[in-house]
């Protein structure tokens, strides 16, 4: 009898990820590994996978709600050069962290760099993005204790920073 993917399960999946306009945004060269059920992935493809077997695929068309929401335009705003560090040379791409007026952690990615300030965006990559995972499931077993108190742990930061596509799947 095949186990499932349910709570607690250690799950080995192969997937490709695709934008809404069938370009490839990621794919797993090697196998991603992760322990069901403690935010590891989009809580839309957790529970598409909840209760698949060995072998078998699912397709799965995620809308911007689903995946990382729609892109906020309030994200994008203006920064003082003076306001990065200093050891290292401002290039768009560069990801940033700050601790927002409020105390929580904002992660922002530079867009634009002008002579006395630097424009930044706070929304995810692919937020506003129509995602199609396909996602094989090559094992499912009983994740140990050890991998359930390592995926408790790891739970606990997800949200505080910015995923990215190519750490197992996006989070």
């Amino acid at each position: 009898m095949s186990l499932a993917v349910g709570p607690d399960m250690f799950v080995t999946i192969h997937y490709d990820l695709r934008d809404g306009r069938g370009n490839l945004l990621d794919s797993t060269d090697d196998p991603a590994e992760f322990v069901w059920g403690y935010d590891t992935l989009l809580p839309a493809l957790e529970q598409a996978l909840e209760g698949l077997t060995r072998g078998e695929v699912i397709n799965l068309a995620l809308e911007p709600e689903d995946a990382y929401g729609t892109r906020d335009e309030d994200g994008v705003f203006a920064v003082s050069k003076d306001e990065f560090p200093s050891e290292q040379p401002l290039e768009e791409g560069n990801e940033y962290t700050a601790e927002g007026e409020d105390g929580t952690v904002l992660t922002m990615r530079v867009v634009e760099i002008h002579d006395d300030h630097v424009m930044v965006d706070t929304n995810h990559p692919l937020a506003g993005e129509r995602l199609n995972f396909s996602v094989r499931l090559l094992d499912v077993r009983k994740a140990t204790e050890d991998e359930i108190l390592a995926a408790r742990a790891e739970s606990s930061s997800v949200g505080e920073q910015f995923a990215g596509i190519t750490e197992g799947l996006p989070s």
